[in-house]
């Protein structure tokens, strides 16, 4: 359902060598995530992978947006003429205007509200609080699945950004190539909202890839946990509480972002 623009290519390796360290790095590689579900333990949920994806590709949502904004409010200033495109350019900006900066505002909240809750449950976890494993196992197993929840609500909300995204280019894209004949300055102006709405999108699908990761790590987690090994439940109770730091540094990040607050009002 959803067009990604985050597939890569990987250049060839000429010579024996280059070859030979390719091979390497496949034999490296982790198993394809197509495997049974419980054919190994899943990865620690450490530092900084969910964590400062997350950060990161919210931040890069917010910026491209604050950049695609004076080009939606010019793109406003010069729709006000007749004809079709100018009344089409004018619509799209209107849309843009209206609805992306304030599911981007969203997204910086959720992730805030999101990080707060990961402390809050993971620092309890980390407390030196004697435990049977009956009941370790039933904590983690209630503090994972409100972790899962929310991620799973925040994943809803970057999937809806994304499509809405990607409807908003496919209108831009049939503008474009209406009434040939308007004004250089308006099509020009076009074109450079369209890239811009563009980027947008790019930081949107890469947002909601990074909540998806998140989503599945802790389904898989969840999975393991039905189990009941004790070994899985120290080592997830450990692993969620190492976490801290780079939830921490999430939380100040979607903070800040918040303050920031600049995605409103003509420039």
């Amino acid at each position: 359902m959803w067009l990604d623009d985050g597939s890569s290519e990987r250049d060839g390796a000429a010579g024996g060598d280059a070859r030979r360290e390719d091979s390497r790095r496949v034999d490296e590689e982790p198993p394809s995530p197509e495997q049974p579900a419980l054919s190994q333990a899943p990865a620690p949920l450490t530092d900084g992978s969910h964590a400062g994806a997350l950060s990161a590709s919210c931040e890069a949502l917010f910026r491209s947006t604050e950049q695609a904004l004076p080009w939606a409010w010019k793109l406003l200033q010069l729709g006000k003429g007749p004809g079709v495109l100018p009344a089409e350019a004018r619509g799209a900006a209107l849309e843009f205007l209206d609805r992306i900066p304030p599911h981007v505002r969203r997204g910086v909240s959720e992730l805030l509200a999101y990080s707060n809750l990961w402390q809050a449950v993971c620092t309890r976890l980390g407390r030196p609080v004697a435990r049977s494993t009956e009941e370790l196992l039933r904590e983690l197993n209630g503090d994972l699945q409100l972790l899962l929840r929310g991620a799973q609500a925040r994943l809803g909300t970057t999937a809806a950004l994304e499509q809405g995204l990607l409807l908003h280019l496919g209108r831009l894209r049939e503008a474009r190539g209406k009434e040939p004949t308007a004004g250089l300055e308006l099509r020009a102006t076009l074109d450079a909202f369209t890239h811009s709405v563009m980027q947008v999108m790019s930081a949107a699908s890469a947002y909601r890839r990074a909540w998806e990761a998140a989503e599945a790590e802790l389904s898989e987690s969840s999975e393991w946990l039905g189990a009941g090994d004790p070994g899985f439940c120290t080592w997830l109770a450990e692993h969620l509480s190492a976490s801290v730091p780079a939830w921490r540094e999430a939380h100040t990040a979607s903070r800040l972002l918040q303050e920031l607050g600049a995605l409103s009002g003509p420039p």
